[in-house]
């Protein structure tokens, strides 16, 4: 796989899991304290639907870089 498709699989992975994880913790009424920790991170993703939109833009872009970054490194080094 190429770096640009690992950070697409990475991106939409994260971005999925984000917005399952808000959804499950708004309907449990109690958000995490791990969730918690990323709205402090992301700036706009709060438990709301515009702001589960937000986070979920803002987990994208951090999977695609980092999935990007780290395939790009590893094709370099093996």
């Amino acid at each position: 796989m190429t770096p640009f498709e690992v950070g697409l699989s990475l991106g939409i992975a994260w971005a999925a899991i984000l917005v399952v994880w808000s959804l499950a913790d708004v309907t449990t009424g109690e958000p995490s304290p791990w969730l918690l920790l990323i709205t402090c991170i992301y700036h706009g993703f709060e438990l709301t639907p515009v702001g589960i939109l937000f986070g979920a833009v803002w987990a994208f872009a951090d999977g695609f870089i980092s999935g990007y970054v780290i395939s790009y490194l590893w094709s370099l080094l093996f």
